[in-house]
């Protein structure tokens, strides 16, 4: 299993010889020659694409322009499917709880997001747990933040490979989570606690910010919590093999 770091919320994933482009978002990236550490040919030599939701942060419109119309796209609904379909997708697949692709198994998830102070269970995305009858499973947490159907994913399917959303987007100043996606610096321990032989990497965090939590911050915290040979912050370009 091989987890490579593109930016923000978007990552490549090797599992069991099938490579997967995550929440593709490839503003920002440059070309080639632009000496950036990701190039769009790496994201595009792949065998599927995993969308666990729509937003501009998960599948943008550079995305829409670059990736192959006849590449095979997961996505979480018929509303998702239908919104790249219109912009010429081809081969769409919308996830369940038994979607097969070759020889793994792709199940949805719920997830659990955090609107303005409002829960919103699976309106705005989903998880993946991506497994093998031999090898260990992989669990895509999306933006979903830490909720009792996460607990039992990780009870049922113990995954090595746990990735989640981390920081804020919250708006105004100050720790008010009223705008929160993802996971706060808590709840990363909370499921690092709840299955401790799993590594988990954390995705959405540029070297600067989290929004409103800062990647040194959500750091420190977790070697305060001696978690840090458990929970991982990538950079850009940056690659795990598990």
């Amino acid at each position: 299993m091989i987890y490579k770091q593109v930016q923000r919320g978007t990552y490549l994933l090797d599992y069991a010889g099938q490579r997967f482009l995550v929440n593709p978002v490839m503003g920002g990236l440059q070309d080639e020659n632009g000496g950036n550490v990701i190039k769009f040919g790496e994201l595009l030599d792949v065998d599927a694409v995993i969308a666990t939701h729509l937003t501009a942060g998960a599948f943008d419109g550079e995305a829409r322009r670059l990736i192959p119309r006849g590449m095979k796209v997961f996505v979480q609904d018929e509303k998702d499917a239908d919104s790249l379909s219109a912009d010429g997708f081809s081969n769409l697949e919308i996830l369940t709880e038994t979607t097969e692709f070759c020889h793994l198994s792709i199940r949805k998830t719920p997830a659990f997001y955090r609107v303005n102070g409002i829960s919103a269970m699976d309106q705005k995305g989903c998880g993946v747990l991506i497994s093998h009858p031999v090898l260990n499973s992989a669990y895509l947490a999306g933006e979903s933040s830490w909720y009792d159907g996460m607990k039992q994913v990780l009870k049922t399917w113990k995954p090595r490979l746990i990735v989640v959303s981390a920081g804020f987007s919250g708006r105004g100043e100050g720790r008010d989570t009223s705008g929160q996606f993802g996971m706060s610096r808590e709840e990363i321990a909370a499921v690092h606690l709840s299955y401790p032989r799993a590594h988990i990497i954390t995705t959405g965090c540029p070297d600067n910010t989290c929004s409103m939590v800062s990647r040194r911050e959500l750091e420190k915290y977790v070697e305060q919590q001696r978690m840090e040979q458990s929970v991982w912050f990538p950079k850009d370009g940056e690659e795990y093999r598990l």
